[in-house]
């Protein structure tokens, strides 16, 4: 069995030199050429672009093309067929740039009788078959990245439209809310949520999926689902956490995925006038006596419950403090505080705490942009390492009984 003739296109307006390849070509034993020729450039363009040649022989002097113009104007022209250049100029300078350009090759006319020229065809067309299977790979991979990023961004219009834009009403008008919402990444592990209790009895959750981007978004939109399945016990913050968790863990051991989540969850109630918290390895939130002129960390940190998702059986206490009318109670997510600066030294939570304590008597909606603002001045970036979320309930009236 006999395997294709490589078909060349000669492009060389010397009748010596053209006799010179095709002669080399005939003799070489390794395999059969079949040559075309055509003497200018022009020519050659129309001749290549009507039927398949597998490598292009090129001379840099012909009699409508000089020089680089010659390789431009034929790599332009047939961007997927091979170029090996022969000129008799001897500039190796001319040489590396026509390389640069995407030649395959380029062979000084006083080596053709070396008998190189078979060898440089056969590789020019084994370096080209390889630079277009990347080519192709690129593409490819572009075309999938671009997919990626379509679904991406649809990833991320949901989320966005899963937090809540609008804020259950209560009795009275009694409590507002705002938040502010800064994913790291297209996809972010935190959200947060409120609950309408009753008319006078709020729940308030924050929660921080371990990492971000679409795994911990993944694992996020799993904890917003067991929410809703835990509203049962939500008036009740330890066992709603509780059974936020034994049902997470659940669902993660037997995927055997590693992850896990912090969250804090409270239940605002303003006909008894207090405020009941449990938390879940997350930071604590504030309290806001605007009245009084005083911020107060909630009690119970963090760090002695695991966060959600790891120990299905864990149990997470609840506390509870007095909620007078205007106080506030702000919720928010580690990456806030963890902003690094260019000295590797944290915003930390003595420095939020102080931010808050010098607003107390400014609006929700400014406090939070001010908050974020103070920690984008002190790292001195625009954009967060971790997703941030912050959440703020207001007590604007009482609807207690005196």
């Amino acid at each position: 069995m006999t395997s294709e003739p490589i078909k060349v296109l000669l492009v060389e307006d010397s009748p010596t030199y053209a006799l010179l390849v095709r002669s080399m070509l005939a003799a070489d034993a390794s395999g059969s050429f079949e040559v075309t020729t055509a003497v200018r450039l022009d020519a050659a363009i129309g001749r290549a672009s009507a039927e398949p040649f597998d490598v292009i022989l090129l001379d840099l002097v012909l009699p409508d093309a000089q020089g680089l113009e010659t390789f431009e104007r034929a790599h332009a022209a047939l961007p997927s067929i091979p170029i090996v250049v022969m000129t008799g100029l001897g500039d190796d300078a001319l040489a590396t740039e026509m390389v640069q350009r995407g030649a395959q090759d380029y062979l000084p006319k006083a080596r053709v009788m070396d008998g190189i020229v078979p060898r440089a065809i056969r590789y020019a067309i084994e370096r080209n078959r390889a630079r277009m299977e990347r080519e192709h790979y690129a593409a490819e991979l572009e075309n999938k990245n671009r997919e990626l990023e379509d679904e991406l961004r649809m990833a991320r219009d949901v989320q966005q439209a899963l937090l809540p834009h609008s804020y259950p009403r209560f009795f009275r008008d009694a409590l507002h809310f705002a938040h502010c919402y800064r994913p790291a990444a297209m996809l972010s592990g935190d959200f947060f949520n409120v609950l309408r209790l009753s008319e006078t009895k709020a729940g308030v959750l924050i929660c921080d999926v371990m990492g971000h981007g679409v795994r911990a978004a993944l694992i996020g939109a799993l904890a917003r689902g067991l929410v809703d399945q835990s509203m049962a016990v939500a008036h009740r913050p330890g066992e709603f956490l509780s059974e936020i968790n034994r049902e997470l863990a659940g669902i993660l051991t037997h995927t055997g995925i590693d992850a896990f989540a912090s969250a804090f969850y409270c239940v605002m109630d303003l006909t008894e006038r207090h405020l009941t918290y449990a938390n879940a390895g997350h930071p604590s939130g504030l309290v806001m006596r605007r009245d009084a002129g005083a911020v107060d960390w909630l009690a119970g940190s963090g760090k002695g419950t695991p966060p959600l998702g790891l120990i299905g059986d864990a149990a997470y206490p609840a506390f509870e403090t007095a909620l007078a009318p205007h106080d506030s109670v702000l919720l928010f997510t580690d990456g806030l505080f963890e902003a690094e600066n260019a000295a590797g030294e944290e915003f930390g939570r003595n420095r939020l705490f102080d931010a808050v304590r010098r607003r107390l008597n400014s609006p929700r909606d400014q406090l939070l942009g001010e908050l974020i603002g103070e920690s984008q001045h002190f790292s001195g970036h625009e954009e967060f390492a971790d997703d941030v979320c912050l959440v703020i309930a207001d007590v604007v009236n009482s609807v207690g009984v005196n």
